[in-house]
């Protein structure tokens, strides 16, 4: 298991690469070309806001890809076929590479690095108290996460239970 670096701005920009090092506000392209990559989902995604659109590539950050694509594999492993999948609802794909402020916050999320996944986003909205029973976040699947040492938001103050990253709190 990998030791992600904690989700401050320079600790990340020492293991991720810094993806704004011009600070103009925009990914710098030459960035973006040294530190992302591309992952085929192993079971069938589509994006949580148009489901019509399957998800055919992950934009990712290197250093985590390898990881990524394992957590996604143990997922449809543990669930065994795409219609458990779309049962569990992680077939739901809310992004992972996105150049962006944190929301309501003045640092980059850590989106920004690409080293962040959000997973069935309309269950799991942004600030809202966690709950499996009401149909949120499977255990399971925090499970999975949590064991190759990602970070879940879905227990933070400001709960995020869509969001899984490759960073430490």
């Amino acid at each position: 298991m990998t030791d992600w670096p904690k989700q401050t701005p320079a600790n990340m920009n020492v293991f991720y690469g810094n993806p704004d090092t011009n600070r103009d506000g925009r990914a710098d392209g030459m960035w973006e070309a040294n530190n992302l990559t591309r992952i085929v989902p192993p079971y069938k995604m589509v994006l949580a806001w148009d489901k019509t659109r399957v998800v055919s590539t992950i934009v990712v950050n290197k250093k985590c890809a390898a990881d990524l694509l394992a957590i996604l594999t143990e997922i449809k492993d543990h669930y065994g076929s795409q219609e458990a999948i779309e049962k569990a609802r992680m077939h739901l794909y809310g992004g992972c590479y996105n150049f962006r402020l944190k929301r309501g916050g003045s640092s980059l999320s850590i989106h920004s690095w690409g080293a962040a996944i959000d997973l069935d986003p309309e269950r799991n909205g942004f600030g809202v108290r966690y709950n499996e029973a009401k149909g949120m976040m499977p255990k399971a699947v925090v499970d999975i996460f949590k064991r190759h040492g990602w970070t879940w938001g879905g227990l933070w103050s400001k709960a995020d239970a869509m969001h899984f990253q490759a960073a430490d709190i």
